[in-house]
């Protein structure tokens, strides 16, 4: 059985969701269908770092901002 999160889509949408150089985006999107498990695997880890990243630093600015106000 397949691991859902390494499949073309799965991945094709969480490097689209991610907030990365459009040059980089657009290469990624484009090897996605030359990976062959295990490149998929370590992929996913590393998409799956800067994606919590992204959010650590959304919540980072939101509380910046909250307390900035006061």
């Amino acid at each position: 059985m397949i691991n859902p999160f390494i499949t073309n889509p799965a991945l094709r949408s969480l490097i689209k969701k991610l907030k990365i150089d459009p040059e980089r985006k657009s290469a990624l999107l484009e090897r996605v269908t030359q990976l062959d498990k295990e490149e998929r695997l370590k992929l996913f880890e590393t998409l799956k770092k800067i994606f919590l990243l992204d959010l650590e630093e959304k919540r980072a600015i939101e509380r910046i901002k909250k307390y900035w106000k006061k």
